[in-house]
């Protein structure tokens, strides 16, 4: 992924963090476009009530841009498959993780396919975590997601 867009990634994150301190590790992919993937105190108790959610209430009406710290709603399909919540980058780490291997495993046809996949799992980055241990955290999810990719069948 461009330094740039880590650059205005971190910029628009140092903003959201003064306004809500319930973040617990923010993700920065290219999945869908730029964007956030949010596992916050909020996230781990989803009940899918949006509207009394705090990271909503932060988030409801951020503007479209090169770098989107918008919520990106799920369809009923994005729900079967990566889970329930109604926002796609409403994720836990862990669920992250499963919705990348999910994705993989059952929507993956090609090694063309495979292959993009991969990049952008290589090109994800862990910008904030309370507890510490980016690096190690990032370097787990990326592995346990390739060696998982090992068991994808394409032709």
């Amino acid at each position: 992924m461009k330094k740039s867009i880590f650059k205005i990634a971190n910029k628009k994150f140092e903003n959201l963090i003064k306004k809500y301190d319930g973040f617990i590790n923010v993700v920065v992919d290219d999945w869908r476009g730029y964007r956030f993937v949010f596992d916050t105190k909020d996230v781990r108790k989803c009940k899918n009530d949006c509207k009394n959610c705090r990271l909503y209430q932060l988030l409801k009406d951020e503007k479209p841009g090169i770098f989107d710290a918008g919520l990106y709603p799920a369809s009923a399909e994005d729900k079967k498959l990566f889970g329930n919540q109604r926002y796609l980058n409403c994720k836990t780490l862990e669920q992250y993780k499963d919705a990348y291997c999910n994705f993989i495993l059952k929507k993956i046809t090609t090694k063309r396919e495979l292959a993009d996949e991969l990049k952008l799992v290589k090109g994800f980055s862990i910008i904030y975590s309370r507890y510490g241990n980016k690096k190690t955290k990032e370097k787990r999810v990326k592995n346990f997601i390739i060696s998982k990719s090992k068991t994808a069948k394409t032709p």
